[in-house]
């Protein structure tokens, strides 16, 4: 595959972390592009999308668009590219969940429920949160 595919997706979007790991596990070659720091990126996405700025959007080298895919249709897409798709570790498995917006956001408001109401098992429960979703972004 000469060209690459382009990933359209934006960082509060929990299901780019895990199609983004399926490109990688299949070594496909594509470029992320966020729609939140590049308008140009919006709008192309707006256009594919009939005016949603659904994420993840995929653009493949054929001009075939995914948008907001199964897990599966993607497998699918990226073996019709020839593409092998080992299976994921361990590791990419919890860097997966680890790397969603969810578990930042709990970590957020157990911690200022947990500081400003004297709540300290909060304060410590949203600092372990906090330091995971750290660790996901790292690992």
């Amino acid at each position: 595959m000469t060209e690459r595919i382009i990933l359209y997706g934006s960082l509060t979007c929990p299901m780019v972390p895990p199609v983004r790991s399926l490109l990688q596990r299949a070594s496909a070659e594509f470029d992320y592009v966020d729609i939140l720091f590049n308008q140009e990126a919006r709008r192309r996405v707006l256009e594919i999308n009939q005016g949603n700025a659904s994420v993840p959007t995929l653009v493949f080298p054929d001009g075939s668009t995914l948008t907001e895919p199964a897990i599966g249709d993607l497998e699918a897409k990226l073996r019709s590219l020839g593409l092998d798709i080992p299976p994921a570790t361990l590791l990419e498995r919890v860097r997966i969940v680890l790397q969603t917006p969810t578990l930042l956001t709990f970590g957020m408001i157990f911690l200022v429920v947990g500081v400003f109401g004297n709540q300290p098992s909060l304060t410590v429960a949203g600092s372990v949160l906090l330091f995971l979703t750290i660790l996901g972004r790292l690992i």
